[in-house]
């Protein structure tokens, strides 16, 4: 890429709903203690979603309270990335085009990118990559919001890593020539030994739900959530494939940035089980500080890596000139990384 072709974040926004659930109170709807939901999986409290807090909503919240605040006209949008979940509030739907009809953002174009919880990553480096090719793109707003927590069977004692997840919505806007918060190189990985483990498995066109489910309370409870194939092969899975393919992208993200892993100033890694958050840092070598640990959100998916940021920068972590590795991973499974030099380019 041509090294006189920038592209940074001007800024960004976050949205959480403000009803929350703490360990204690979690633990009488999943039965595991609450030391060990504090402890062995990271979970001091998260958020709970209100009726108004459905993904294209969240993500249309934060585009809107980040629009304010940066004085942006939405006629300036040229383009509108969608990095949320597509588990949203209607089937076979734009959720970019929602946005941008809410925000008027009528000289964009708007469409909807894939990549579960790794998917904000993903839209940076695909977002800059068509700001490259495309001349026309000077002003892009990417958002997006995750409401995965509504699917998750809290009865379920195989789902109980994804006992976490927490509803939110992102919204950050790109600007080409903008020598502040560089978006660097990413690195993206596939590890398709799991691309069957965890799905929504009724209601698409493989297993609509009947009308013989559909009669059925218990088995309308179930097809409306999340169904794990193998949860024993899964877990087993992860144990080999997850840490590889974590620092994995970060490696290539780094190569990407012509950077080495001590070039590595601040991380934040989409909420998973401490331990394992911790391993990967150890693995980069990367000190324990340089990071925050989203115990008191739970997995917000898409918003995880720029909710750290928001800490990092509250608590001092993220200076100018920091560097900044947002790494996520989602079901499938897919893992992200992408590297923004916070601050003032030097």
């Amino acid at each position: 890429m041509n090294k006189d072709f920038h592209v940074g974040i001007l800024d960004f926004e976050t949205y959480l709903p403000e009803t929350m659930i703490t360990a204690e109170e979690l633990s009488k709807q999943v039965n595991i203690p609450p030391e060990i939901l504090r402890t062995k999986m990271g979970i001091n409290s998260k958020h709970i979603g209100g009726p108004e807090d459905h993904p294209g909503m969240m993500a249309t919240k934060a585009s809107k309270a980040l629009l304010e605040r940066t004085k942006i006209n939405p006629k300036e949008i040229d383009m509108i990335l969608y990095a949320g979940e597509t588990y949203a509030e209607y089937t076979c739907w734009t959720v970019a085009i929602k946005i941008q009809n809410e925000i008027g953002a009528d000289n964009a174009y708007a469409w909807d990118l894939s990549f579960r919880c790794a998917g904000t990553p993903l839209a940076l480096k695909v977002a800059k990559d068509m700001m490259y090719a495309d001349d026309t793109l000077n002003t892009v707003l990417i958002a997006g919001g995750n409401a995965n927590a509504y699917l998750i069977d809290l009865e379920d004692p195989n789902q109980s890593n994804m006992f976490d997840m927490s509803p939110g919505g992102f919204a950050l806007i790109l600007k080409r020539d903008y020598m502040e918060n560089e978006v660097l190189g990413s690195g993206i990985i596939t590890e398709h030994i799991f691309c069957d483990d965890a799905v929504g498995k009724w209601g698409g066109t493989l297993n609509p739900i009947t009308d013989e489910i559909g009669q059925d309370p218990e088995k309308l409870k179930k097809a409306r959530l999340l169904h794990m194939e193998d949860p024993a092969r899964t877990k087993q899975n992860l144990g080999v494939y997850s840490l590889p393919a974590f620092t994995g992208a970060v490696r290539l993200a780094l190569k990407a940035s012509n950077l080495n892993q001590r070039d590595i100033d601040f991380i934040g890694i989409t909420h998973i089980a401490p331990k394992a958050h911790y391993i990967i840092m150890n693995q980069l070598g990367i000190d324990r500080e340089k990071t925050v640990y989203l115990a008191d959100d739970g997995h917000c998916g898409h918003v995880d890596q720029f909710l750290a940021v928001k800490y990092g920068l509250e608590r001092g972590l993220v200076k100018d000139g920091s560097v900044c590795a947002l790494l996520g991973a989602g079901t499938g499974y897919g893992f992200a990384c992408s590297l923004v030099r916070w601050g003032k380019s030097k």
